[in-house]
């Protein structure tokens, strides 16, 4: 059973659409999102405060986790379908490389809203451990 939400003048959403390349596409063409450009340029400015602990919204922990597991996956020999088959063998390694970025272009997306709304100490996004 594919669950949906309702939100305020927009149509069920389902997880899996939710979670896809295309949800994302869907997402930055929202009236208020920051759009896919935007994003993208906010990316590498993304990774920079995690790693410094200075956004709140994503852990250095779980950045640095899916990133590694991305990359022993794509580099590694051992597939769900083997490199050698010179197609099909490649495009399990593009999925997972387009999960991850799909992901981190998400989280820009929430990270610029971030950044309009203020640095640490925000109300935007509340620290975790701290009472809101």
């Amino acid at each position: 059973m594919v669950r949906s939400d309702r939100r305020p003048g927009r149509g069920p959403v389902s997880p899996r659409t939710a979670r896809s390349a295309w949800g994302l596409y869907r997402e930055t063409r929202r009236p208020g999102e920051p759009g896919l450009f935007r994003r993208l340029i906010a990316a590498p400015r993304l990774v920079s405060a995690v790693l410094r602990h200075r956004y709140p919204g994503l852990s250095r922990g779980k950045l640095l986790g899916f990133a590694l597991l991305a990359a022993v996956y794509v580099l590694s020999p051992l597939d769900a379908i083997p490199d050698v088959i010179p197609v099909l063998g490649w495009t399990d390694d593009s999925a997972v490389l387009l999960w991850f970025v799909t992901g981190l272009v998400r989280e820009s997306g929430r990270f610029v809203s971030w950044e309009a709304g203020g640095r640490p100490g925000s109300a935007a996004l509340p620290r975790k451990g701290r009472a809101a």
